[in-house]
């Protein structure tokens, strides 16, 4: 990313194809990296690991932004 940055530093970044094939896979590692995290809490909590940190009620919420965080996957690939 700094690399096309520096090549391209008087024109608009965002104009620029590369760049913006880089900062969206970036931004889908990232996003990749948010639900593996929230999927650990939710196993823990599944396997009741931490019982009194991690609630059913925190399982519940947490297992629900998983589940947007995938819808939000599949339909962004469409």
């Amino acid at each position: 990313m700094k690399k096309i940055e520096k090549e391209i530093k008087n024109n608009n970044k965002y104009d620029n194809e590369q760049y913006q094939a880089k900062l969206k896979k970036s931004n889908e590692r990232t996003l990749a990296l948010i639900k593996a995290s929230i999927d650990t809490v939710v196993a823990v909590g599944l396997l009741q690991l931490a019982p009194e940190k991690v609630t059913p009620r925190v399982t519940g919420a947490f297992g629900f932004v998983s589940s947007l965080i995938s819808c939000y996957q599949v339909l962004a690939s469409c």
